[in-house]
């Protein structure tokens, strides 16, 4: 039996394995202390509460689950390189996949930042040597044959993490706004993908209509393609409300971000 740890703080989340609930509870208490503050529990569902504040005194809510769980925990890592897959391996501690992490950025000549190493991914750009190299360090929860991944966390050194908690913050925002930009981004290509097929459709149907009537003889009747043109036109004004408001397009939990 493992007993999981599961932080959440907003979209961030990571998980810590250990052998016995009070690993586990202790755990807790001394990332709280390294967030310079204290966890509390909620007797009534068995999480508890770090209240940390940043340094502009804003008070941030970090929860931790503790989850029993009775099949194999392991720490993955895998190791891209170029777009290509180099390794996916299972350790038993988080320490031990740092260490072959280590090992890996010191062969392709790259120094991890302390955020890196916090966090527990790492990312190399190198034009020079045209190298794109992505590192990614989780917590995975196997099937009962022990073979397949059933779930899987992010596992940062939470208490490095609280220890330098408004860096890390800071650097959460400024992940989720370059998220954000970036889903915007792909709402208005969107948009603009739906215009040009829209007008496309619609000038079809338009030519279509114009060809049945040049060929109706007088007195013939002929055939105006309005459900055509119609399909078009509504697919080419959503396209436009998609320029204009990209905000659209974004799934629900981060519209109001």
């Amino acid at each position: 039996m493992k007993y999981l740890t599961i932080f959440q703080l907003g979209d961030f989340e990571s998980a810590t394995s250990f052998n016995n609930k009070k690993e586990a509870v202790a755990y807790i208490n001394e990332c709280a202390t390294a967030a310079k503050t204290k966890a509390f529990e909620n007797q009534e569902n068995g999480t508890f509460l770090i209240e940390a504040k940043t340094n502009d005194d804003v008070v941030h809510e970090i929860t931790a689950t503790i989850k029993p769980v009775d099949t194999v925990v392991k720490y993955e890592l895998t190791y891209e390189k170029n777009g290509q897959t180099e390794e996916t391996t299972y350790y038993t501690t988080r320490k031990a996949v740092a260490e072959r992490a280590k090992k890996i950025l010191d062969d392709l000549g790259y120094d991890a930042s302390p955020e890196e190493n916090r966090a527990g991914k790492w990312s190399v750009n190198n034009p020079d040597q045209n190298l794109v190299a992505n590192l990614n360090a989780k917590l995975v929860v196997m099937g009962s044959e022990g073979e397949n991944v059933v779930a899987s966390y992010g596992c940062a050194d939470m208490q490095a993490f609280c220890k330098n908690f408004d860096q890390e913050v800071s650097m959460l925002n400024q992940a989720g706004k370059t998220e954000k930009a970036e889903l915007l981004k792909a709402g208005r290509k969107k948009g603009i993908i739906n215009l040009c097929i829209g007008a496309g459709i619609a000038i079809v149907g338009g030519l279509l209509s114009l060809a049945s009537y040049n060929n109706a003889r007088p007195g013939e009747s002929y055939t105006v393609y309005t459900g055509i043109i119609a399909v078009g036109v509504i697919d080419a004004v959503c396209g436009i409300y998609y320029i204009v408001n990209p905000k659209a397009t974004l799934p629900k939990d981060k519209k109001k971000k």
